[in-house]
Formats: structure tokens, sequence, C-alpha cells
């Protein structure tokens, strides 16, 4: 038991380690100056854009095993309150013996935005499509995931958002785990006038049919805006609770319309 408490202990403070060093690393930078109406546009979860994504996401574990995935996504604003996004990623996974590549499962979602003053009100519907080429590489169920929450900004540059989503299976591959998940998450973000933005997301993920552990993701974002319509980022963070995740590094760059 002592051995486990130690072992534990030694996790808890390197995964802090993580958090602290990638948060130093992070620290915004000197940047060219943008115009301060539009600093940042799609940090803020509200906002209703049109926009393709390239996003590469590197996730390490405990005892050797890693996914790297590179993910495609392309959101199209309906109108000033509607919008929908598409994302389908390319995985990779290694470790106890398996090495896998093919895609992973495809994610469509819908939502809606409303704002009254200072307060931006969101809800959604997200389907995930089992097209995982292999088990590893997705979970092999159909999803019906809803999502609310609500934005406030604090000022033109600081926002926090608040928001839930729950994960649903319906359908698919019935030697799979059912999903049923919770997951509260929270945002809190500055957007410079200069074109760069700080980000922390904290996001807690529990299930209640399978054995999947509970586990609080949190991870920092370093962004800037290299034009008036292009924005690279970089993410990194760590997991706590019942997680074997160590690390956590996502690159991403972002074409507006």
């Amino acid at each position: 038991m002592l051995v486990n408490a130690t072992n534990g202990g030694n996790n808890m403070r390197r995964k802090l380690g993580v958090v602290v060093a990638l948060a130093v690393a992070l620290l915004p930078l000197p940047a060219p100056a943008q115009d301060s109406s539009a600093s940042a546009p799609g940090v803020n979860p509200k906002d209703n854009i049109t926009k393709i994504e390239v996003l590469y996401k590197h996730d390490g574990f405990e005892n050797g095993p890693d996914v790297n995935s590179l993910t495609f996504k392309y959101d199209q604003a309906l109108n000033k309150e509607w919008g929908f996004n598409v994302e389908a990623p390319l995985v990779h996974y290694k470790g106890f013996g398996l090495e896998e590549s093919g895609s992973g499962d495809v994610q469509a979602r819908l939502r809606y935005v409303k704002s009254f003053g200072q307060v931006s009100v969101l809800a959604g519907a997200e389907l995930v499509a089992p097209t995982g080429s292999d088990d590893t590489l997705g979970r092999g169920k159909w999803q019906s995931n809803p999502v609310i929450g609500a934005v406030y900004a604090f000022s033109p540059q600081v926002f926090a958002f608040a928001g839930y989503k729950h994960f649903w299976s319906f359908a698919g591959d019935d030697e799979r785990a059912a999903i049923n998940e919770s997951q509260p998450r929270f945002i809190m973000a500055y957007t410079d006038p200069k074109g760069w933005w700080l980000l922390g997301d904290a996001k807690f993920t529990k299930s209640w049919e399978s054995l999947r552990p509970a586990t609080l993701d949190t991870e920092v974002e370093l962004g800037q805006m290299i034009g008036r319509s292009t924005a690279i980022w970089l993410r990194g963070g760590t997991s706590f609770l019942d997680s074997t995740r160590e690390l956590g590094v996502n690159v991403g760059i972002r074409q507006l319309f």
C-alpha cells in the first residue's frame, strides 16, 4: 500500500510539473498588431464563423502507449445564430505490442448561439459515426451527444465558458462497451488586441455504464493570428484522477473565410 501511495504521489507531482512547465513555455510572445475588433476570431466558443482547421494531436500514456492523430475540421456558419461542423481524423496507435493506423470516428455537429449582452447561450447536437478502421482507433458505437453551455464576457478581451456534454451510444458493435458519460467543462481565456490568446481548459469525464475511469483533463493553449484570417496555436496538458495519460500536445492551424 505504501509503495502504491508513493507511486501515486510521484505520478501526481510529475503531472503537476508538466502543467506548470507547459504554462511557462506557453507564455505570450510579442505579436504584430491586429485589428482589435477581430483580434482572435474562432477562439471564443460563441464565435459562429466559417473556417477550416487542421489539427495534430499526440497523447502519451503510462507504460509506453501513444496515440497520434491528424484531424481535418470544417465549420460553416449558416447565419448569425446557426452553424455546423464536421471532423474527420486519421489515427495512429502504438502500444502493448499493437500498432494500427487508419481512420477514426467521424463527428458532425449542429450548433445554436444566442447572445444577451455579456452572456451568450450555446446549444448543440453531435452525431458520431463509428468509422474507425480498427477497434483501437474508434469506439465502435453510433453516438448522439447533446451539448449546452454559456459564455460570459468579463471584458472585450476576457471570457469564461461553462458547459456540459453528455455522450450516448444508440447503435453499433454489440461487442463494444455502451457509452453513457457526463462531461462538464470550464474554459477561461484572454484574447489580446495584438492577435494572440492564452486559454486554460479543464474537463471532467465520468462514465455511468462502462469501466472507463473518471478523468480530469487540464490543458493550456497559446495561439497567434499570423494574418487577418489565419491563426496557429499550441496546446499542451495532462490528466488526473484515474487517467493514465501523462502528456498531451496539440498543434493547429485555422483558416477563416
